[in-house]
């Protein structure tokens, strides 16, 4: 939505809402357009105004308090709430957003000792509770989080809020046996719970249990009909299965109930993207960009899918509108820097880092996109030597370090590509996104006991962490350790349960430990998710071969053989291939 757009939406909004000022609906529509185009001082007027008009409504004094805090700071919208409280103590709202402003404004600390000074006097108050829960566990303190919860739970048993808190807790702390059993256990005294419905219904998509799934969604969608979590669950249930078909219109059912729902026209988008759609994604994308202006995962999608259409014009249009709304963002600089060298070539991109250098000089992104710039236009002695010169001033600065290691890998000097990695760990031996690269290349170039040190400090530094964990359950089935490797894999399935790769990891390695039947389960998962790896094709026919469906085994190895591409297994895939066919032509009839 460019200027003129947004402003007759706003003039649209702002008659309905003084033909309707007692609409909560217009007024919040109205109000949230006004902040997201930093009208913050109209949005006050409105929510100052609404609240005369209902006193008793918490809610729009919770907003009011967050557009305070957009116009005098946010010790001026603690001081809000705290006036707002004197005259409604029972209500925990102004508590609740006054450590929201907080965690937004990078001030967890006072976030959590807030909360914590509310939960005191009043640890009866379960919204207090669960959001000190949510706190603590943002931040990283996974045992904080849960005896908040389990105190709650010894004072009062019975509190559903607390315990569905806590089984939600263990759930994305990959405690899954855990949190099944305290749904199945809320879902026993209130079978219309919504929370232990989608709770059930998000591990069944997990474990792939598709009919267990589907039974807990709809029965979560007929709880909650107008919560959009279970539509949506189902709209991602049907991607991991690559059932475009079931997918398309189950989002565009779900964008017809709630068609301002930035969730709701998120999964849309991505769906259509999946099912070749591209026009219909970027019209979906467009609306929702429309929607929330300011939110970057929309506009990232959005430029993507203009990128790809190669409609630079627009692309400019849309990234300078969202630059004038945030002037201080440099990755929008760097993205117009880009999408400038598509529309007038390498000089014109160059030519507009340099204006923005000029005024941000203190920022490498400008001359890392620089040397992208060179790098694409074949010119790659110009990009490492600018990369090079830059990172001799900045030794610390990571994002050179990685754009140093791609332009050196891309040169194929080896040598140095490690070489770079290797500076920066020595210089900060926590810094774990490099630690995490140099481990990757270790991997792909077959240094494997080097490779099995980096991820080994890795997970012990980040036990969850899917990739480190996957791979590093790769290396030790390669070494032959399987329960170790069987171990890790497991960690890494729950920690990142949706992801191909991981699938397939755990699934080869319970085929490697006799276990066929149940490695199927993420084997086909796997091939549905990514149906042209031809890694997993091999091991999902291996498997297929084991559990008795030699000529499920031969049809897939055919077709994977037949088309050429090369892969790891190649030669095992051949010889496994005329081993059933010779047993075919054995076989009797």
């Amino acid at each position: 939505m460019g200027s003129g757009d947004s402003k007759s939406a706003l003039s649209g909004y702002k008659r309905a809402y003084e033909l309707a000022p007692s609409s909560i609906e217009i007024l919040s529509r109205y109000v949230a357009l006004l902040t997201s185009e930093k009208e913050f001082r109209d949005a006050r007027v409105a929510l100052q105004e609404a609240i005369v008009r209902d006193p008793r409504n918490a809610s729009l004094k919770g907003d009011l308090i967050r557009v305070e805090a957009e116009i005098d700071g946010l010790d001026a919208a603690v001081t809000k709430a705290h006036e707002l409280a004197k005259d409604d103590p029972e209500n925990n709202i102004y508590d609740l957003v006054s450590a929201e402003l907080y965690e937004k404004a990078g001030r967890p600390q006072d976030a959590s000792a807030l909360l914590e000074t509310a939960v005191k006097a009043r640890p009866s108050d379960d919204g207090l509770t669960t959001a000190l829960s949510r706190l603590y566990a943002s931040a990283g303190d996974v045992t904080k989080a849960e005896a908040v919860l389990t105190r709650r739970l010894a004072a009062d048993s019975k509190s559903v809020p607390a315990r569905a808190a806590l089984a939600r807790l263990y759930l994305t702390t990959g405690r899954t046996d855990d949190a099944k059993k305290s749904f199945e256990e809320l879902l026993s005294e209130k079978p219309t719970d919504f929370t232990a419905l989608l709770g059930l219904a998000e591990i069944a998509v997990a474990q792939k249990k598709w009919p267990e799934a589907t039974h807990y969604i709809t029965r979560a969608r007929t709880a909650a009909p107008n919560d959009p979590a279970p539509g949506l669950l189902l709209v991602n249930m049907y991607g991991l299965q690559q059932d475009w078909k079931r997918a398309t219109p189950a989002a565009a059912e779900l964008v017809a109930q709630f068609p301002s729902n930035i969730d709701v026209l998120d999964a849309q988008g991505r769906v259509q993207i999946a099912a070749g759609d591209t026009d219909g994604a970027l019209s979906t994308y467009k609306r929702a960009h429309e929607l929330a202006r300011d939110s970057r995962p929309i506009l990232s999608r959005y430029i993507g899918l203009l990128k790809g259409a190669k409609n630079f014009p627009e692309e400019r249009t849309v990234l300078q509108d969202a630059l004038d709304r945030d002037p201080q963002n440099a990755s929008l600089k760097g993205d117009l820097i880009r999408v400038e060298a598509e529309i007038g070539g390498l000089d014109a991109g160059l030519a507009k880092a340099r204006k923005f250098a000029k005024d941000d000089p203190g920022n490498s992104l400008y001359d890392l996109v620089s040397a992208e710039l060179y790098e694409n236009a074949g010119r790659k002695p110009e990009a490492i030597a600018l990369a090079d010169q830059v990172a001799a001033t900045k030794p610390s600065d990571d994002n050179l370090t990685l754009a140093l290691f791609r332009l050196y890998t891309g040169a194929g000097d080896l040598a140095k590509t490690e070489g770079v990695l290797n500076t920066r760990l020595t210089a900060d031996s926590k810094d774990f996104a490099i630690r995490l690269v140099l481990a990757d290349f270790y991997l792909g170039q077959k240094k494997y006991e080097p490779a099995i040190a980096e991820y080994t400090r890795l997970v012990a530094e980040r036990p969850t962490n899917p990739a480190a964990l996957n791979n590093l359950a790769w290396l030790y089935q390669r070494q032959g350790d399987l329960a170790k490797a069987r171990e890790l894999a497991e960690r890494a399935f729950a920690a990142a349960p949706a992801a191909a790769q991981i699938d397939d990891t755990l699934g080869w390695i319970l085929v490697a430990q006799g276990e066929a039947d149940h490695a199927m389960t993420y084997l086909t998962a796997a091939n549905s998710a990514a149906p042209r790896n031809p890694d997993i094709q091999y091991h999902l026919a291996v498997a297929l071969q084991r559990v008795g469906r030699p000529a499920d085994a031969q049809a897939m190895l055919e077709t994977l053989l037949g088309s050429g591409v090369s892969f790891t297994d190649k030669s095992e895939a051949e010889k496994l291939l005329q081993d059933l066919k010779r047993e075919a032509w054995l076989s009797p009839g």
